[in-house]
């Protein structure tokens, strides 16, 4: 092994530990009531959109 493999190594080790360090301190905490009342979606108030015409087989990529 050079030292270069081992300098590599070693940073690797870091990174990952740096990153699980990361995702542990991201995670909320508290309780999550799973089962409560939906909240304001963003998305209600919008109407509905036709859906598009299907393509015709003759228009498909890639044939001519």
């Amino acid at each position: 092994m050079t030292g270069l493999e081992v300098l590599l190594a070693v940073a690797g080790v870091g990174v990952t530990a740096l990153v699980v360090a990361a995702m542990i301190l991201i995670t909320p905490r508290g309780e999550v009531d799973l089962y409560g009342e939906i909240g304001d979606s963003q998305g209600e108030q919008l109407s509905r959109a036709r859906a598009a015409d299907p393509v015709p087989p003759d228009r498909v990529a890639g044939r001519s």
